[in-house]
């Protein structure tokens, strides 16, 4: 049997101890102290906490003779960790030809051809999209890259924390130090019909396609392909996200400057609520994103009574939001929007009762801004409006 062989290059993206990550982006002088996020089990923890045996699934009390109360202790906060981890899709979907995700922390992303657009190798590329991550979504990661999404994967021991590896080899030396148990969906069951034949990676190639093919099952056959160079792992790629967000930071503006602060939320909302309108969503959450001078995090979130579009509506959300929770005594470094609870509208029947029958319209208008803004300049058409009164105008201007 001929197989064609992968020309894709493929970045396995992990985040490194998310949920703990995320409690230090909430509050960075924990950053040095040992993070434990779990409930009765740990769920997650920092590397340091790491480097005293401490891992996934420790009961707290173990914990508590380990570390004798010299810890923090914290509740896990989904709603939190998953509107970072849309940040992060969000991101990797602007950088990459394609992003698959694989679990709220980590994606397999397609790169192919991308050094060759930079004009840089690919170590060097690898670094810089880390860097990059870690500068605008606040989460350290670690890259692995291969030719295929589970060669890729396999590395995900190697390095870490903040580590990177490329292999675009067939390194029989480097597979025969990995374990079977990395290789994904290798389970018990499987586990137990190779433990005589093989405990490693190497072993697993070495035993053949049509080995597998008879005396296991298709899965085992998809991952020996995938390890012996051909892409035969699909990944179901959403078409619908769970949140959508826009923002921006001004490092060098750090103020506490109220009008300065809300004309850049309010440019967010502005490209946020054209995406919402492009992409048939309604949405019934609002989020606001607060960075410190200390970076830390400050989420705040509104919970709609209905779903809706209104762009009035939501902008007022926005508005009401910054009046309720900016204090002046905070110097701030970026602003972030996100909308969630999202719903896809496209197939959807309007109904007396709503304020939004002239969505087909407002669609049309969003599709023209958009196409003039990606043919001139990014968002040189954006809605006008009153930054100071609580009059919203509904006038376009353009940026010069």
């Amino acid at each position: 049997m001929k197989f064609n062989t992968s020309k894709k290059i493929w970045a396995h993206i992990d985040c490194d101890s998310f949920f703990a990550e995320c409690e230090i982006l909430k509050n960075p002088k924990i950053k040095n102290d040992f993070v434990i996020v779990g409930d009765e089990i740990v769920l997650a923890c920092n590397y340091k906490t790491k480097s005293f045996g401490i891992k996934t699934w420790t009961p707290i009390w173990q914990v508590r003779d380990i570390l004798k109360w010299k810890w923090v202790y914290l509740k896990w906060d989904y709603d939190f960790y998953s509107l970072i981890s849309s940040k992060l899709m969000i991101y990797l979907e602007e950088k990459t030809l394609e992003v698959l995700p694989f679990s709220i922390d980590e994606a397999f992303c397609d790169i192919t051809g991308l050094t060759d657009l930079f004009w840089i190798d690919l170590e060097t590329y690898i670094k810089n999209l880390q860097s990059d991550i870690l500068q605008k979504i606040w989460v350290p990661v670690s890259i692995w890259v291969s030719t295929t999404k589970i060669k890729a994967k396999i590395f995900s021991k190697l390095n870490k924390p903040f580590g990177v590896f490329i292999d675009l080899s067939c390194s029989s030396e480097l597979y025969k130090t990995l374990s079977l148990k990395i290789v994904p969906f290798i389970w018990k069951s499987m586990q137990e019909k190779l433990k005589y034949k093989c405990t490693n990676v190497y072993d697993f190639i070495s035993l053949g396609y049509w080995y597998l093919k008879n005396n296991i099952w298709k899965n085992a056959t998809d991952l020996w392909l995938e390890l012996s160079w051909v892409n035969a792992f699909f990944i179901k790629k959403s078409h619908f996200s769970k949140s959508i967000s826009r923002g921006r930071s001004f490092n060098k503006n750090i103020t506490n400057n109220p009008n300065f602060l809300l004309k850049q939320l309010i440019l967010n909302f502005n490209y946020l609520y054209e995406e919402l309108i492009l992409k048939n969503y309604e949405t019934k959450r609002v989020s606001i994103f607060f960075r410190n001078k200390d970076k830390q995090t400050l989420v705040f979130n509104y919970t709609l009574p209905i779903y809706t579009t209104d762009r009035k509506v939501l902008l007022e959300v926005v508005k009401n939001m910054f009046k309720i929770y900016f204090d002046s005594r905070i110097l701030y470094r970026s602003t972030w929007i996100v909308f969630s609870l999202l719903k896809d509208i496209s197939f959807h029947q309007t109904n007396i009762f709503e304020k939004n029958i002239l969505r087909t319209n407002k669609k049309e208008i969003y599709t023209i801004i958009n196409e003039i803004n990606l043919k001139y300049d990014n968002h040189k058409i954006v809605f006008g409006m009153d930054l100071i009164g609580k009059n919203f105008s509904s006038k376009l201007w353009i940026r010069k």
